[in-house]
């Protein structure tokens, strides 16, 4: 089953702010202070491009899944350790997605919530989600996005009016090096076009339109933007204190901080789409375990990503600040390297091996036959009608 071109741009649109608006703009302000929402811009900007990048080599390869088309390109062996490398992202992305919606929803919006009435319903969502595939995740996304967008912007509207402009000055006081420095420590939260290294032959690019991408890239870089300058406007030398962007946003509003009071409209809406998020990057997480072990059905699999939510769940209590891991330099040039490097060496590597021809497309080139067929046919047709024509005009000749 394969999704269009608009369903991809949807997931696109909410894979760039999926990760934006809960504790990110508060630990970019203890880095870059006010000039935060810059990093989030430069790295949003990337991201954009590397949108673009990827969409242009899976359209280029046919019906290849991203296996195939890396072994085409670089070997077995290469194949493999990039896929590993890729599920680990995926894995990491998984867990900063679980356990912010667990600390958000669980330990503090219905802090008397059982753990197991938060995480059963959670884990069963999402494997059933993954398991009836891609564009099940797909649908789902495209129904929310709207509804999500509308909410963010009504709550962040609400607040605009205390965002104050001066706050942001002077620019750069420190010049750009305390930019790149966050932008290379909170890389964990950014990357959200690799999911689409993993969707290679399931996008179906006969609807494509010129710009529709661009829009909806723009759309997710002007509606971050917007949060973050409100944000940072309103909560000033406080932000890393405020670490639920938009339910803090919403309480300003009212001049209330107790998060119980929270608009029942923005929880609804931002649960889900951090479900439909995560169930994204779980389909990605068990599409690279089927190529790695080489598993045709999709049972297997599906239990792992189930199982693995689960544990993320257990193991939250046990470490000292799950964000500690994601900060570390480690975690940093993993993503560094899964996000940005292997895309571009698997960009490269695609564009060298068919640089003079394109992967064979099987549809494509079956539709291809069976035209020519048709047209052969006809030619025998009309040959033979012309000669039986000529047969009987000698026939009359000689009478």
């Amino acid at each position: 089953m394969k999704i269009n071109y608009r369903q991809t741009c949807i997931l696109i649109f909410l894979s760039q702010i999926a990760l934006k608006f809960l504790a990110l703009p508060s630990l970019l302000y203890t880095k870059s202070e006010s000039n935060s929402i810059f990093v989030a811009l430069f790295l949003m900007v990337i991201d954009g491009i590397y949108a673009f990048l990827i969409l242009n080599l899976a359209e280029n390869s046919g019906e290849k899944n991203i296996y195939e088309f890396m072994k085409s390109c670089l070997g077995t062996v290469v194949t493999k350790i990039f896929l590993v490398l890729l599920l680990v992202k995926f894995a990491l992305s998984m867990a900063n997605i679980s356990k912010g919606l667990e600390f958000f929803v669980a330990d503090n919006l219905y802090n008397e919530l059982s753990w197991f009435a938060y995480i059963l319903p959670l884990a069963a969502l999402i494997g059933y989600m993954i398991y009836k595939g891609i564009r099940n995740i797909a649908r789902v996304g495209e129904i929310v996005c709207w509804f999500v967008l509308v909410g963010i912007i009504f709550i962040t509207a609400k607040s605009f009016s205390g965002a104050e402009a001066e706050s942001f000055l002077p620019l750069f006081k420190d010049g750009l090096s305390p930019l790149f420095e966050s932008a290379f420590k909170y890389s964990s939260w950014f990357g959200s076009s690799t999911f689409l290294l993993l969707l290679f032959g399931k996008i179906d690019f006969s609807k494509k339109k010129t710009g529709q991408l661009v829009r909806y890239l723009l759309l997710a870089i002007v509606l971050v933007q917007f949060v973050y300058y409100v944000f940072y406007g309103v909560f000033q030398v406080t932000s890393p204190t405020h670490n639920f962007c938009l339910s803090d946003l919403s309480q300003f509003s009212s001049l209330h901080t107790s998060i119980e009071e929270l608009s029942w409209l923005v929880v609804a809406l931002w649960i889900v789409a951090q479900a439909v998020q995560l169930a994204l990057y779980g389909y990605c997480f068990q599409q690279a375990i089927k190529y790695i072990f080489n598993i045709k059905n999709n049972v297997f699999p599906t239990i792992v990503v189930m199982l693995y939510v689960f544990v993320l769940s257990l193991i939250g209590d046990l470490i000292i600040g799950l964000e500690q891991i994601f900060l570390s330099p480690a975690v940093s040039v993993i993503t560094i390297c899964t996000q940005y490097v292997i895309p571009l060496v698997i960009f490269i590597a695609g564009k060298i091996k068919y640089k003079n021809k394109k992967p064979r497309n099987k549809n494509k080139d079956d539709n291809q036959q069976r035209a020519d067929d048709v047209v052969t046919e006809h030619t025998f047709k009309q040959d033979d009608s012309q000669s039986e024509t000529k047969k009987q005009d000698g026939k009359k000749g000689a009478v």
